[in-house]
């Protein structure tokens, strides 16, 4: 029986900077092979579906699903069909594992974060176990979309930054391992009917929510919904449901080539005049002058590691 055999891809491929992190989004495609790395790799399902070849297994996938993939662990995605409008798209995050454990080694704290930072390779011990993961509450999706925009466009601290975001990816992952995230608390019927709601309300912040329909299934009073929202999150209901349907838009005005029209839509607002009075309220600057200094654009043809 004839094997096909397996590329080794480099971390000398993606060694622009001094940086021991890379950050890439790409559409998956038939042309990358199968292939291992000399680094670790994060990579997290941020649109369509397909399948991922993971040394013997094959496996669908779909939004929201992560994988932490260890150095020497052959891997490939494929979408489900060539066709464009069958995409598979995914967020990146490769690293050296060793150069992250020096770094880190005496931040306040990181002992505690054990489990992730085996997970992620970053302590002795184990082997070449790969893990996927499920992001029911969007968290790791939404870190993946931050890390992502700052490590493209570089601004003042960007690096302090990155690695703050990592640290914050450890704790998101320590506190899944250990059953005390938020997902974790949604399997067990979630006791704080607070948390609950707001994870509905990440969820389904482009359908119609009222305070109401909300405090009624939290079984509390409407008027004291909102006065505990406002002392644990900080805003109000409705400023906090603004501000995810803000966020929305501006990730589609920076990733995409939807029309205003049809981010508007999307975002679950129907009233155009409106939704320019909040975003210009939310971020200064009108949708097209957003999308005019934010559209990232990729930066390397070689950069689907992925």
């Amino acid at each position: 029986m004839v094997q096909t055999p397996i590329d080794l891809t480099p971390w000398t491929l993606f060694e622009e900077d001094a940086l021991p992190f890379f950050f890439n989004r790409v559409s998956e495609s038939f042309r990358l092979q199968l292939h291992q790395h000399d680094f670790m790799e994060l990579a997290y399902i941020d649109e369509g579906s397909g399948f991922h070849y993971v040394e013997e297994d094959v496996m669908q996938v779909a939004k929201n699903d992560l994988f932490i993939l260890p150095i020497g662990v052959s891997h490939v995605f494929r979408p489900t069909s060539p066709q464009p409008n069958h995409p598979l798209i995914v967020y990146n995050c490769i690293f050296r594992p060793e150069r992250l454990a020096e770094e880190l080694a005496s931040f306040p704290g990181i002992g505690s974060l054990a489990a992730a930072m085996q997970l992620l390779r970053i302590q002795p011990g184990g082997g070449s176990i790969w893990h996927r993961l499920r992001d029911h509450d969007g968290q790791i999706g939404a870190w993946f979309q931050l890390a992502y925009r700052e490590y493209m466009q570089r601004r003042p601290g960007y690096i302090a930054r990155l690695y703050s975001l990592f640290l914050e990816l450890a704790v998101m992952l320590e506190r899944h391992l250990q059953g005390e995230g938020h997902s974790a608390d949604l399997a067990r019927g979630m006791n704080d009917s607070l948390n609950m709601a707001v994870q509905y309300m990440d969820l389904h912040f482009a359908e119609p929510l009222t305070a109401r329909q909300l405090a009624e299934a939290c079984r509390m009073s409407e008027r004291h919904f909102h006065r505990l929202f406002k002392s644990q999150l900080g805003c109000t209901f409705t400023s906090y449901v603004q501000n995810k349907r803000i966020e929305k838009s501006c990730s589609l005005l920076a990733h995409t080539r939807q029309s205003i029209q049809e981010i508007v839509q999307q975002v679950g607002y129907q009233d155009m005049k409106y939704f320019l009075i909040i975003f210009k309220k939310k971020t200064g600057f009108t949708p097209s002058e957003y999308r005019r200094l934010n559209a990232l654009q990729p930066r390397s043809a070689s950069a689907g590691n992925g």
